[in-house]
């Protein structure tokens, strides 16, 4: 039931019908603040680290 679910939705993403909810955008030497972030469950979305 996953990998049919999985099938239906991988062209919604290829097309940008369905996009990730991006709550923040940290520098990833501020990793520690992200998984603080995670833990306190006040993320409304995904929490991207950055890599420079």
């Amino acid at each position: 039931m996953i990998a049919t679910a999985g099938q239906a939705l991988l062209p919604a993403v290829a097309d940008d019908r369905v996009r990730p909810l991006i709550d923040t955008t940290l520098a990833f030497d501020t990793a520690a603040r992200a998984a603080e972030q995670l833990r306190s469950h006040l993320a409304q979305g995904k929490i991207v680290l950055t890599v420079p």
